[in-house]
């Protein structure tokens, strides 16, 4: 048999949970997905333009650009539109790393990573969150001292703990290192409403990311979008593909940009009423977890997969974890306030069933 390279021969494959499962009737906490159906003059706009016989053209970003970059508040120079974010982060890591470099970052974080990490033969310098959730700053400072990276991530909040990272912070990271690339992951921009665009106009070292997957609704579309100094972007021109993101998702992008109203309603209901409504439950429960920053936290059982389980026969979908540092946790996403509410009954018929017995 024919043989890959060494680095990708040793690694595992990405298996998301639930794999080969019809999702589509259960409740979906379990991927951080948008809880809704797309508003529906984004399906008009797809149907329209499927109707206008233009899919077996090949897609063109030109008219699409101006609009991202009126939504971002960046000229269009320092944007580029990805296939989702998962291809941002490969076209940056592509970019700056190879065989043998070192990219820093906190960790457990995002797979996708430490996928295209291993692929590229790259080393990762993961600094260890505490065991309350907080960001290990003086620990990741230190660490940019020893290690000398020729990347550093900092994925804010990060998925899977939700765990924030001050924008003070990332403003320390960059003044201590303005020759290397430091790449911020805000794929949930839109639930925090912090983000630290503006100090790429002192720091042109700093690469930003972004998605349409999570309030706007487009997972399956796959569409993503890196914010950085023009003279980065020509150099990421050259990696990612002309075709890469389909013309569906510029066209529901594009939807979304121009009528804000509902995913905003949706984003609002979720974490200003939905999230705080959740969380009070499982004060009340003295049920432990960790709130994170975004629409989504880790819980503890007492069994974690004994609640995993029960969700799911009660049709609702959590992710249990399995970085060592949160095995003991499933990540949920919040959804909106019937939505949750339904989670809360249905957890509080755990609790009630075994509440107290031993994990």
């Amino acid at each position: 048999m024919i043989k890959v390279k060494p680095c990708i021969a040793k690694m595992a494959t990405y298996k998301p949970p639930w794999t080969n499962m019809d999702r589509s009737g259960y409740l979906r906490l379990d991927l951080n997905e948008n809880t809704l159906n797309p508003p529906e003059h984004v399906n008009e706009a797809l149907k329209s333009y499927i109707n206008a016989n233009r899919i077996m053209m090949y897609p063109d970003y030109d008219e699409f650009m101006p609009k991202l970059a009126a939504y971002t508040g960046v000229h269009k120079d320092r944007l580029m539109v990805t296939n989702g974010s998962d291809q941002a982060i490969e076209v940056i890591l592509r970019a700056f790393l190879g065989d043998g470099d070192k990219m820093l970052m906190a960790q457990p974080g995002f797979p996708m990573f430490d996928q295209i990490a291993g692929v590229i033969g790259a080393k990762i310098c993961g600094i260890p969150y505490w065991p309350d959730m907080n960001f290990p700053e003086n620990k990741f400072l230190e660490a940019i001292e020893n290690e000398k990276p020729d990347l550093v991530v900092l994925v804010n909040p990060d998925n899977p703990t939700g765990i924030p990272v001050a924008l003070s912070f990332i403003g320390r990271v960059l003044e201590m290192i303005p020759d290397i690339p430091v790449f911020v992951d805000e794929a949930y921009f839109e639930f925090t409403g912090k983000t630290a665009l503006e100090l790429m106009h002192d720091h042109p070292n700093m690469i930003i990311t972004r998605t349409f997957s999570k309030a706007f609704a487009m997972a399956g579309l796959r569409m993503g979008y890196i914010i950085a100094h023009p003279d980065i972007i020509a150099e990421f021109s050259k990696i990612r593909g002309p075709f890469d993101v389909n013309s569906l998702a510029l066209v529901a992008a594009e939807a979304q940009i121009e009528k804000q109203n509902q995913w905003r309603e949706f984003v609002s209901e979720t974490m200003t009423a939905s999230k705080p409504e959740l969380e009070n439950f499982f004060n009340r429960k003295q049920v432990k977890y960790y709130p994170g920053a975004a629409n989504f936290m880790l819980v503890a059982p007492k069994d974690r997969d004994r609640a995993v389980q029960f969700l799911k026969d009660q049709d609702i979908l959590v992710r249990p974890m399995t970085a060592p540092s949160i095995a003991h946790t499933f990540r949920m996403n919040v959804g909106v306030l019937k939505q949750t509410r339904s989670f809360i009954d249905s957890y509080d018929r755990y609790l009630n069933l075994y509440d107290g017995e031993p994990g």
